[in-house]
Parts: C-alpha cells; sequence; structure tokens
C-alpha cells in the first residue's frame, strides 16, 4: 500500500507486490502529468486517510517489535571466567 498516494495492491509473494505497486504508481504519476494535468496538482497531493496510516505505522510498529522481542537472534553471551 502506498498511502502518500492512497494506493493499493494485491499479490501472492512481497516480491511480485513490490512490482506491481512501482508499477501502478509510475502509471498513476504518469497519466498525472498527461492526460490529467489540469488535476495534477490534487491527484499528487491527495493523501489515504488518517486510519489508513494509523493502520499502516501500527502494522510497522508491531514488525519491529515482534522482530525485537524475538529470540530469532542469539543473544550476546559473555564467557565464563575460570
Amino acid at each position: 500500500m502506498c498511502v502518500d498516494l492512497d494506493l493499493a495492491v494485491q499479490a501472492d509473494s512481497a516480491h511480485e507486490v513490490k512490482r506491481l505497486l512501482r508499477e501502478q504508481i509510475v502509471s498513476y504519476v504518469s497519466d498525472a502529468y498527461g492526460d490529467d494535468r489540469q488535476f495534477a496538482v490534487q491527484l499528487l497531493t491527495r493523501r489515504a486517510p488518517l486510519r489508513y496510516f494509523a493502520i499502516y505505522y501500527g502494522i510497522k510498529w508491531f514488525n519491529h517489535a515482534r522482530r525485537y522481542f524475538s529470540f530469532e537472534t542469539a543473544m550476546p553471551l559473555p564467557f565464563a571466567h575460570a
């Protein structure tokens, strides 16, 4: 999801989502400067509703916290002194 332009895509893999979203952003911007040039400012400055920003940053924080508090990485342990 691109919350800055209020665009979203759906796919089976993260790689495919990134590719599709990149294509959609390029198409949207080129259309704004092409056929809809008189409305380009409005089209390029529109934002997603505030609740989408809240959901996006909430998920981003949750994923960061989950990685930070997970036990997937080894904890540094000091060597015991004899």
